[in-house]
């Protein structure tokens, strides 16, 4: 995105906005099917893989010694099972339950705020990830769907994994820019912020999965591995 493209030097460490910061509006998923808007410009995705990203292999292994030992608290980790027993995955202690309209469970930092997971479920016709494409296509409709109107933005990567079970999963990591509004500029000293996002995708039994890690650019390097548990470790269950 030739001039548009945000920067991805990190910075120092972002001022700490007050809890009662609530995320920006990322856009609910069209009835019926998701990912309707028209796509969004994007470069090219990295092909495809199986399993989770190699960088993060380590910190999965890390998940069962964490559940063995208590004297790892940085590593602490729990597990949200959805009361319908369908779907399951795991995250950092010290993420709070926040209420939303957007997603069908939240999770966010209370102290940086713009920290968070989420877990959308809706409804869908569509009965595979391939009536809507490859990799790449799908992050351009979810970017479409995601990013305020007019936001400078990008695809990082689109790949295509499959779980256990030979089910597709496309993970779309993308970054987009937008403003605060006056308020929070003036308490934060700076308008504008970048969000720096990793998600899941995936369609089976009629429902479309989204789920999705969102970390400001600067912290990414510091809590993007860790808030992504929740899309390594996120199954449908039997």
């Amino acid at each position: 995105m030739a001039g548009q493209q945000p920067a991805r030097a990190a910075a120092a460490r972002a001022p700490r906005a007050p809890a009662a910061l609530l995320l920006f509006a990322l856009g609910s998923l069209a009835a019926g099917g998701g990912f309707s808007l028209p796509g969004a410009p994007a470069r090219a995705g990295r092909g495809h893989e199986e399993g989770p990203a190699p960088a993060r292999r380590e910190l999965l292994g890390a998940l069962g010694a964490a559940a063995a030992s208590p004297s790892l608290p940085a590593l602490a980790f729990e597990t949200y099972k959805d009361p319908s027993g369908a779907w399951e995955f795991k995250y950092a202690t010290g993420l709070q339950k926040s209420e939303s309209k957007l997603w069908s469970y939240f999770l966010r930092d209370l102290i940086e705020p713009l920290e968070s997971v989420g877990v959308r479920v809706s409804e869908t016709k569509r009965k595979s990830l391939d009536e809507i494409g490859d990799a790449t296509e799908v992050g351009k409709r979810l970017l479409a769907d995601s990013v305020p109107n007019g936001a400078p933005s990008e695809i990082i990567s689109a790949t295509t994994q499959y779980d256990r079970e030979g089910r597709r999963q496309d993970i779309i990591e993308y970054a987009y820019q937008w403003k605060f509004d006056d308020n929070m500029a003036k308490q934060l000293g700076r308008k504008r912020f970048q969000l720096h996002n990793k998600a899941l995708v995936m369609i089976e039994r009629k429902k479309q999965f989204l789920v999705q890690a969102s970390v400001e650019e600067p912290r990414w390097a510091i809590s993007g591995d860790l808030l992504c548990t929740a899309l390594d470790t996120f199954k449908l269950n039997a």
